[in-house]
């Protein structure tokens, strides 16, 4: 009940962000009222951008798997990053996409839940590093730019400092928690006696100091993964008729995808698209018709991939899995 009470949620408040985004739209002279203006060879770039994203995301966890010392094929990383798509978009009944692919890997190597769950949130947090960082370059080389916003766009790029900032804050301190030094203190005396795990989740964090070439890797590798994803909003603009070059598109995405990825809308559908209306109207004068149009139309380069994730997800062995779940879950 609580988890359709939360989707309910969520549901409001995307339906009164698109409400808010298509507000500012002028539908007479757009492209929803002339789907045959679309190219689609931009947008079958913008599908492939998605996927070459999505194979990077893959190969960034499975660089942290490696760190620590679990040899799980890349195919089959990236397999349940579809599948991880595919339940981040619809996850209705309330098992979000790290759950799935979490408890599916769980199948396979099943005395490392906790490590496989640690190796799920690092390679959120080298995420969250990545970006924190391709933002704040952009700001320092686009000061100008950005400055230069309305009221709307200025209070979302004041946000987007102190939320990255506020980020990368947390990562920081994570990691010097889960040193050796820090953690003998924190755990002195047994204070944690009665919860093990308490210890455990340190010590976890701490092997990627060790293994610090893998956790390297992921971070690098998340920054080729962002291109791609970003790109294949380009190629969404680029396929509605957006005249915004790619300097304007690669500079607001950080942003968008930064405050669509919290929480607060399914799969960020009407806070993305009113983003990328403020933030492509303030930086290359974007009309809102079109910058709703490119962001629905990066969106579905991306569903694309999360269909595909379906058909993958149709091997008996994890529908028979998540099914097994989701029953014990309601008992």
């Amino acid at each position: 009940m609580k988890a359709f009470f939360v989707f309910l949620l969520k549901l409001i408040l995307t339906g009164f962000c698109l409400w808010w985004a298509f507000s500012q739209v002028e539908f007479d002279h757009s492209v929803f009222r002339k789907p045959g203006v679309i190219n689609y060879v931009w947008l079958a770039a913008g599908v492939a951008f998605a996927g070459i994203s999505l194979v990077f995301l893959g190969i960034r966890w499975w660089f942290f798997l490696r760190g620590q010392a679990m040899r799980v094929a890349v195919g089959r990383v990236v397999e349940l990053t579809m599948i991880d798509s595919l339940f981040s978009l619809a996850s209705v009944s309330g098992l979000g996409g790290d759950a799935a692919r979490i408890l599916l890997l769980i199948r396979d190597y099943p005395g490392k839940r906790l490590v496989i769950a640690m190796t799920v949130m690092t390679d959120h947090l080298a995420g969250l590093v990545s970006l924190a960082v391709l933002f704040f370059i952009i700001s320092v080389a686009k000061f100008d730019a950005l400055v230069d916003q309305s009221l709307l766009g200025k209070g979302v790029l004041h946000f987007a400092w102190f939320y990255l900032g506020g980020g990368l804050a947390m990562v920081v301190m994570i990691f010097v928690c889960a040193s050796p030094p820090v953690h003998r203190v924190i755990h002195g005396n047994n204070r944690f006696s009665r919860w093990p795990y308490m210890q455990r989740i340190p010590e976890i964090y701490d092997v990627y100091r060790r293994n610090w070439r893998y956790a390297l890797a992921g971070v690098v590798t998340s920054f080729f993964m962002l291109f791609a994803y970003f790109s294949s909003y380009y190629c969404g603009m680029r396929a509605v008729g957006g005249g915004a070059d790619y300097s304007a598109v690669i500079s607001a995405m950080p942003v968008i995808d930064a405050i669509s990825g919290m929480p607060i809308s399914i799969a960020g559908v009407g806070v993305r698209e009113k983003l990328f209306e403020v933030l492509m109207r303030d930086l290359a004068g974007v009309p809102a018709d079109t910058a709703v149009a490119a962001s629905l139309a990066g969106f579905a380069c991306n569903v694309f991939w999360a269909g595909l994730g379906a058909l993958l997800f149709l091997k008996k062995r994890d529908r028979v899995r998540i099914a097994e779940l989701e029953a014990s879950r309601r008992d």
